[in-house]
């Protein structure tokens, strides 16, 4: 792939994933377009994964290979269901979170280790027809690594060129993901601040009705208001308040 042409792939990228709000949506359509966009590369398929830290876990959202269907089949649940703890570091994916660092292994099973039995990915293997797996970590504007993005090849060589495009596009990925987890952070904002305003909503004086006092019974209730400067009103309540 030359330079215009590598040009033109992170265009549109950059297209594509600008505007999306949603961690899942954006990791499907990532994972679909550099598999359809980098045929040229040998890359035959490609998956995302997100770091959960309240979890300690690494998490699948999605993949993309023209065989899913048939991959779908003998998976055990959803793709999107898998989830492994950061303790296991012999696991390559949770090895790139950890390191921060690229991992490459000529078996898939390397990748799934805890999750799924190695004659299951062997068979996953064959039918994607890779012959390489390449995990590049995606981090955040803060150099904070956010989740792995899992290429497959069907060439058991990488290039220099590849490792290239492939890491921008990796970097590309931490930038949309960098304005997701903003955009999740204000969302959180918002609801929690909608959330105690409604509660201090409900607590708020909103129900009207005439009370009927004796002469005797308001001046002593005009002179406590005097005594605590508070309205006559606010006595009432602060009456009806106590437990």
């Amino acid at each position: 792939m030359n330079t215009d042409n590598q040009s033109i792939l992170l265009k549109k990228v950059t297209s594509l994933l600008v505007g999306t709000h949603d961690f899942r949506d954006l990791a499907g359509k990532a994972a679909s377009l550099v598999t359809k966009e980098l045929k040229e590369q040998n890359l035959v398929g490609a998956a995302i994964f997100r770091v959960h830290q309240e979890e300690n876990s690494v998490y699948a959202y999605t993949y993309a290979n023209k065989f899913r269907r048939l991959i779908d089949a003998l998976l055990p649940a959803k793709f999107s269901q898998f989830n492994i703890p950061l303790s296991k570091a012999n696991n390559l994916v949770v090895k790139t979170v950890l390191t921060d660092q690229i991992q490459q292994s000529q078996s898939l099973a390397d990748f799934s280790k805890d999750v799924l039995p190695e004659s299951l990915t062997d068979k996953i293997q064959k039918i994607m027809r890779a012959k390489l797996f390449i995990s590049l970590p995606i981090r955040l504007k803060s150099g904070k690594v956010a989740g792995v993005i899992l290429l497959g090849l069907s060439d058991i060589k990488l290039s220099v060129e590849q490792l290239v495009l492939f890491e921008a596009f990796a970097d590309q990925l931490g930038l949309a993901f960098s304005n997701i987890m903003e955009f999740e952070r204000l969302m959180a904002k918002y609801q929690n601040l909608t959330s105690r305003f409604l509660a201090s909503e409900d607590s708020s004086p909103s129900v009207k009705f005439t009370l009927r006092i004796t002469p005797k019974e308001n001046e002593k209730l005009e002179e406590l208001a005097r005594e605590k400067k508070r309205t006559k009103a606010e006595i009432i309540r602060d009456f009806l308040d106590q437990e």
